[in-house]
């Protein structure tokens, strides 16, 4: 970790941003500043490059490319056990943010908690090429991304449901239904909870597999299934909160 320190005019500078807009965003809340002994403001590096971080996009790129670009590391669980534990960090974070409570912190990790598991549970030994998920979040920016390159809702739901012929069926079974089969084919369930908890707390979700596309959004607290306009080749997620 990058942890150089730099003043408000600096990391104004590293932002393309004046230090006011700075000052405003710290009164926000958008990007906190640390303060020294003196009382100065200053930056710490490591964290001025993670909020520049699109990580939507490289969520997006990761589950799209023909090719998976290389990771940086904090963003690439490979293994179940690795990707629990940084959701356990996850949650203990946002327990200690100011502007999430400590109920909505419990549900945001159950939600992506949720995610991830489905991901390792229904590709153990089906991978395409890359093994694992693609996990962040940023709290500041509200926002958590995962994504997986395996082989998406629609095939493992077929091993119980054969006759599912397009990725948004498959999508509002895996977000509606409880779907009962023998393991590994026992898929989506959790799906189900993720939709209760977006839907009941007024949290946006993005869930995307095939060209299936499901959405919650915060004003209307309901999902919607459609067609995106393009192709995932397993699965993405964008949580907001």
């Amino acid at each position: 970790m990058n942890t150089k320190k730099v003043r408000i005019s600096e990391a104004a500078k590293m932002l393309g941003v004046s230090a006011q807009t700075l000052r405003n965003w710290e009164k926000s809340g958008k990007l906190l500043a640390e303060r020294s002994v003196g009382g100065q403001r200053y930056y710490i590096v490591e964290n001025l490059n993670k909020f520049t971080l699109d990580l939507e996009k490289l969520g997006l790129v990761w589950a799209t490319s023909a090719i998976p670009p290389e990771l940086p590391s904090e963003y690439y669980c490979e293994r179940l056990d690795r990707f629990t534990s940084r959701v356990a960090r996850m949650g203990t974070e946002l327990q200690k943010a100011g502007n999430v409570s400590e109920d909505l912190a419990s549900l945001l990790t159950l939600m992506a908690g949720e995610i991830g598991d489905n991901s390792f549970a229904h590709n153990v030994g089906n991978w395409s090429d890359m093994p694992g998920v693609l996990y962040g979040y940023d709290i500041d920016k509200q926002i958590i991304v995962l994504a997986d390159r395996g082989r998406g809702v629609k095939t493992t739901l077929q091993h119980v449901r054969p006759n599912l012929s397009t990725d948004i069926d498959a999508l509002r079974v895996a977000f509606t239904e409880i779907v009962s089969g023998r393991n590994p084919e026992k898929c989506g369930n959790g799906l189900k909870v993720v939709r209760s908890v977006a839907e009941s707390k007024g949290i946006s979700l993005v869930f995307r597999s095939g060209i299936g596309l499901v959405t919650i959004s915060e004003s209307t607290k309901s999902m919607r299934i459609t067609m995106a306009d393009s192709n995932i080749r397993g699965t993405y997620a964008v949580i907001q909160f």
